[in-house]
């Protein structure tokens, strides 16, 4: 997918009062779900003036459904980018293994990667938070609802790691 658009959105105040993941699946089942009446989900990640739309997003919530008892929640999507293929993924990781969304021990992330060319990539944006002190973003599940605001790292460049802000509002499948 050729990156479209030129801003960056607001996706405004994040709300960090949920303490644990929602349980269950949320959305599809697996990125590749047969279900007859599943539907894709969409996602649209952003990171200055790039933009990214994918009409394929999946959600998987909660250590049963993730198959990881240190992935509460597990999000992501695939397409192409400059003739590559590219994946996007969100995931919330309890180190804890207690199942947790935020908090303490609790690491967040967020990114894009060129998931064939890793010496020479299309594309490597990174966004973490939680993995040392306290969470600097939360990804925010609200119903079927994917949104965060972070700075993302830019793994493409031999200069000095760039930081950009960038905000990825995503719909999970039904499935």
């Amino acid at each position: 997918m050729a990156p479209v658009g030129d801003t960056v959105t607001d996706a405004g105040a994040v709300d960090t009062d949920t303490t644990k993941a929602p349980s269950g699946t949320i959305g599809t089942s697996a990125p590749d779900s047969n279900a007859s009446n599943a539907s894709s989900g969409s996602a649209t990640l952003t990171v200055g003036d790039q933009s990214w739309t994918f009409d394929n997003y999946y959600c998987l919530s909660g250590p049963d459904n993730t198959g990881n008892a240190a992935v509460s929640f597990s999000s992501g999507a695939f397409g192409e980018f400059d003739g590559g293929q590219i994946q996007l993924d969100a995931s919330v990781v309890d180190l804890d293994e207690q199942g947790r969304f935020e908090g303490d021990g609790v690491v967040q992330s967020v990114s894009i990667n060129d998931v064939e060319d890793f010496e020479n990539p299309s594309v490597s944006l990174n966004a973490e938070s939680g993995a040392f002190g306290t969470a600097e973003f939360v990804i925010q599940i609200n119903g079927d609802t994917v949104t965060v605001t972070a700075n993302f790292d830019d793994y493409t460049t031999d200069a000095e790691i760039e930081t950009i802000p960038g905000t990825l509002e995503a719909t999970c499948g039904t499935g």
